[in-house]
């Protein structure tokens, strides 16, 4: 379940009852994440457009209601895991707020499953020098969180460089209980070595249920814990059985990085869910529009 703890930004932050979760754990709720995780068919500059401002409200959201964060800005920066977290436009939403720049890092790393089903990741490049010579206290990371398995190495890289107590913000579009819990894991282990060290977890509009793949958050699966408004307009949009079995968000990277490789997985996963979902007015109708997309990138 989850419960209000303040709406006096002009938008509602819950959080959740599970035991599994700290008070660091939370939704906050965002028309421009609902549109996202309804509209599949939403890519590129203007899928970009609609997650800068629900960044944005993410970070309002943080220092509304950590009295104790720090303030200056020369004390701020952001970790980009390359390349899907670039989109996240940190820089620009973080810009909006305070009128003040962000200092940027990169980290190349990539998910990968093994052959024993599990997940693992690869770092193929780094560059944290934007977190030396300044007294970093607050590290911010947009990111779309499944298993969690690259966020937790991402901060055991920035860790492993600054050593020093760092607050961790990680805003997710869509992000996964499993993570979230993960991350909670992570940051009871790192408090050992780094006790001042906190990870926040600022998930919009739900913390979604991790389908046995590693990869498929569905809204209506039933461990997600979701906003009513998420979830009533899902069920508008895509009806029971979509909501229900296909990913809320699919693979970030395609989707605002390259617009036709996205129609095209999504069509084949409709392929696959086409014996299920035969007779469903929300199915017929998605794939027809998706393939109309497919067409106008053929077209050109």
């Amino acid at each position: 379940m989850l419960e209000v703890i303040d709406d006096s930004l002009g938008f509602k932050i819950f959080k959740t009852s599970s035991p599994l979760l700290t008070s660091r754990c939370l939704v906050i709720e965002s028309s421009e994440a609902r549109e996202i995780l309804t509209n599949h068919l939403l890519t590129g500059y203007p899928l970009i457009n609609l997650t800068t401002k629900a960044v944005e409200r993410c970070i309002k959201a943080f220092f509304a209601i950590n009295s104790n964060a720090p303030r200056k800005s020369q004390q701020f920066a952001e970790v980009i895991p390359l390349s899907g977290s670039l989109t996240y436009n940190m820089i620009e939403a973080f810009h909006t707020v305070f009128n003040k720049p962000l200092r940027r890092n990169f980290i190349g790393i990539r998910r990968f499953q093994k052959p024993n089903g599990n997940w693992d990741t690869l770092v193929s490049y780094a560059n944290f020098e934007a977190l030396d010579g300044l007294e970093t206290k607050l590290v911010f990371i947009g990111d779309t969180i499944a298993t969690g398995v690259t966020i937790r190495k991402v901060i055991q890289l920035i860790l492993a460089h600054i050593q020093s107590p760092v607050i961790f913000v990680i805003i997710s579009i869509a992000g996964s209980l499993i993570g979230a819990q993960r991350l909670v894991d992570l940051e009871n282990s790192i408090q050992h070595q780094f006790p001042a060290s906190e990870i926040w977890c600022l998930f919009t509009e739900a913390f979604f249920g991790l389908e046995d793949n590693g990869t498929d958050m569905p809204v209506l699966h039933p461990d997600t814990l979701a906003t009513e408004e998420l979830i009533s307009l899902s069920k508008k949009r895509l009806g029971n059985n979509l909501s229900r079995y296909l990913c809320s968000v699919l693979d970030w990277g395609k989707r605002t990085n390259s617009p036709i490789r996205h129609y095209t997985e999504l069509a084949r996963e409709l392929d696959e869910l086409d014996s299920q979902l035969t007779e469903d007015k929300f199915f017929l109708d998605l794939r027809k529009r998706c393939q109309r997309k497919i067409d106008f990138f053929d077209s050109e």
